[in-house]
């Protein structure tokens, strides 16, 4: 077929190599800016990584599946987009060499015409494996190991925050994001604001709400240098007041969400008038019932109305006379946040105003205009209610580009420090194409993300989970993965309960060999996805998308040889181990704890590829040992771009000796302050770079729709249309 493209391990690499290329000279700390010029004639300079993929105007469908990829990534842990395409662009590299020496001895005819079949089912195999090898064994090395080397955000007793520890980590974090010339000041602006919220209150809680409604507690400024940025305590109301009314002292605050005035009939119903007195009659009533309402207001000692939406002159008129200030058109998002800080709620009608109830009232210190900018907003301080104390942060920024990039560093620091202070398990570890049940259904486009259940642009049916394209438990890698691990239900394994010692993770890799030597005899009967193998069953997961949702994407889809499986879709392999069960017994169920840090330079790679390389030695099954040389090699890719210098790895190398050096003497490096990066932030990314791994290989063709595909039941309708 003309439309059909076949997709292969190349063209993978070769996209990916692309994308790397672009945000390879801006990654690290001494990385420059990129330039955009859009065809408007706005320029655009940022090194914010998701901003770069987001700017960019791709054909390729793969490459649009990878920013997709990377933004609901960098949602999650708030950072992470350059590093993302460096891990993956190794990964594939090194999954092609390696599928490559797999299929190098064809020669014949018959066997190069089975190459390609057989090369997308190696491509598979190693995927799953790594999967698998990422549950099983990747787990136990981040919690044993990397975990002797963490330092903690927080103090002895995890109750209060280290302002060093945090300036660090924030510092590490914008100099990454906006570059070294403003990091300490974006830091210790960061700082400042996390403190003066009161978030060590309720640190997950707070952090939750800075995130959520960041656009309602950040206010932009363009034109003034970033150093003019500050916070103000309470918050600005992004309008301005329509009635201004000055006060001095406390007052009260009350929320409406309808026009005050009452209309001359209710809805659905007509008035019929016969003469001008009538007329007046009701112009009458409706002046009486609204100075009515707000003499109620101005009894209950309310100088503020806030409104969603606009109200009357005559409301306006009596509000004035009566020394109550207002403010309308107010964002819902806005008006909620308000109510969730104020504790206050808003009124369900207009009747409600004449009998305004204590828990409808909000209590400020204040209510005034504020200047920023060119602009005047209402800034409202509120009565400390909760244990968040709302701010608001004024950032800076000469030209709207900066203004912009900075609003992203800050929400994104954020939304970094938000996944550092929980603790990393079993139940969040699914990364982000795959909720945790193995039955979960996800849809939708935009939806939000949370830390707990990533939803993301994909749409997954899971049907059921004995029939995948996993490795099987029996076959001798899982076998051994799962000697350490609690027996599972037995109707979801189809068997028996799992034998075999219950062994701890160090215990398991103390002993591998000498089990590995006892099951060398049965491997070769029972194996996992072999190149020989047909294809393994692919009932376990269907995906379906919408006709109309193929036709946004540029009508191109990726099927594989049995099934359809579009651009953002992908089949998800789940662990065996039941969600929120420790998958080794007598170890605590977080993998990696709350505030875990480590120093950033690489010091996260250069410890997984030590230990990677220490398993691979101490392992003898081939899938394992592929497994921890693929993912060692790919995650050096990292700092190796961070001390690339001039074309060439001698700075590289320099580091990587002495790191090595330090790990076998266990001395730790002490040279001048530390900046530090978060443990479960990394982690989340070799999740994530997994799971859009495996959905690449998992696709073998594109096929270019040239017109829209009817339903069946537009099909009928037209077939019914014809026949008439």
């Amino acid at each position: 077929m003309k439309d059909v493209q076949s997709l292969g391990i190349g063209t993978l690499v070769q996209i990916a190599e692309t994308l790397e290329s672009i945000v390879g000279r801006c990654f690290g700390p001494h990385g420059g800016q990129v330039l955009f010029t859009k065809a408007t004639g706005e320029v655009l300079l940022t090194r914010d990584g998701k901003q770069i993929f987001t700017s960019l105007l791709l054909d390729h469908p793969v490459a649009r599946v990878l920013v997709d990829c990377i933004s609901v990534h960098c949602s999650v842990t708030g950072d992470g987009a350059k590093s993302f395409i460096l891990l993956l662009s190794a990964l594939l590299r090194g999954l092609q060499a390696s599928v490559g020496k797999g299929t190098a001895g064809q020669t014949t005819c018959h066997r190069s015409l089975n190459r390609g079949k057989q090369v997308s089912h190696e491509l598979r195999r190693v995927a799953n494996c790594l999967l698998t090898f990422q549950t099983h064994v990747l787990e136990g090395i981040i919690q044993q190991h990397l975990g002797q080397h963490v330092t903690s955000l927080f103090s002895h007793d995890g109750r209060t925050t280290g302002k060093d520890k945090l300036q660090s980590i924030m510092e590490a974090y914008f100099c990454g994001k906006t570059g070294r010339a403003h990091c300490r000041l974006l830091s210790a602006l960061a700082c400042d604001y996390y403190f003066k919220c009161n978030c060590e209150g309720n640190r997950v809680g707070a952090l939750s709400l800075i995130c959520e409604h960041f656009s309602e507690l950040h206010t932009t400024v363009t034109g003034l240098p970033v150093s003019s940025s500050q916070i103000l305590e309470g918050l600005v109301l992004h309008r301005d007041f329509t009635v201004h009314c000055p006060t001095d002292g406390q007052l009260n605050i009350v929320v409406v969400t309808e026009p005050i005035q009452p209309s001359f009939s209710a809805s659905g119903t007509t008035l019929h008038l016969g003469s001008d007195s009538q007329l007046q009659s009701c112009y009458s009533w409706i002046s009486d019932r609204v100075e009515e309402m707000m003499n109620s207001l101005h009894q209950s000692q309310v100088k503020l109305l806030l409104s969603s939406v606009k109200q009357s002159d005559l409301v306006l008129s009596y509000a004035k006379l009566r020394g109550i200030s207002v403010v309308e058109c107010i964002e819902e998002d806005e008006l909620a946040l308000f109510c969730s800080c104020s504790g206050a709620s808003p009124l369900a009608s207009s009747s409600d105003v004449l009998q305004v109830r204590q828990e409808q009232l909000a209590g400020a210190e204040f209510c005034r205009p504020v200047l920023l900018g060119s602009h005047r907003y209402a800034h409202v301080r509120l009565l400390p209610q909760t244990v968040f104390a709302p701010h608001c942060l004024v950032l800076c920024g000469t030209v709207p580009g900066l203004s912009e990039q900075y609003v992203s560093a800050f929400h994104g620091a954020f939304c970094m420090l938000r996944r550092t202070c929980e603790p990393v398990d079993s139940r969040n570890l699914q990364g982000v194409f795959s909720n945790a049940p193995a039955t979960a259904h996800v849809k939708g486009t935009h939806e939000t993300l949370t830390n707990r259940s990533v939803k993301t642009t994909l749409e997954v049916v899971a049907v059921d989970d004995t029939n995948t394209d996993c490795p099987d438990p029996r076959c001798p890698v899982v076998e051994d993965l799962h000697s350490g691990c609690d027996s599972v239900d037995d109707e979801k394994q189809g068997g028996g309960p799992m034998t075999g010692d219950q062994r701890t993770f160090q215990e398991w890799l103390v002993d591998d060999k000498r089990n590995q030597l006892g099951s060398q005899s049965s491997s070769s009967n029972s194996h996992c996805c072999s190149v020989s193998d047909p294809d393994p069953p692919q009932s376990g997961f269907t995906c379906a998308v919408s006709n109309e949702h193929m036709v946004k994407r540029n009508s191109v889809c990726l099927i594989n040889p049995v099934n359809v499986v579009l651009v953002n879709q992908c089949r998800v392999c789940f662990s065996d181990v039941a969600p929120g069960s420790s998958s080794r017994p007598g170890q605590s169920e977080s993998l990696v704890e709350a505030g875990s840090m480590l120093p950033v330079g690489g010091s996260f790679e250069f410890l997984l590829q030590h230990y990677l390389k220490l398993y691979s030695t101490q392992s003898l099954h081939p899938d394992t040992k592929t497994a921890c040389d693929l993912l060692a090699e790919a995650v050096l890719n990292i700092p190796r771009t961070i001390y690339r210098g001039k074309g060439t790895n001698r700075r590289f190398l320099q580091v990587y000796t002495e790191f090595k050096n330090e790990i076998q003497r266990k001395a730790q490096r002490k040279e001048g302050p530390v900046l530090y990066e978060s443990v479960s932030c990394k982690y989340q990314l070799l999740l994530s770079v997994l799971q859009c791994l495996r959905t690449l290989v998992a696709a073998d063709f594109l096929i270019h729709v040239g017109e829209k595909t009817l339903t069946v039941t537009e099909r009928d309708s037209e077939d019914s249309d014809s026949f008439c």
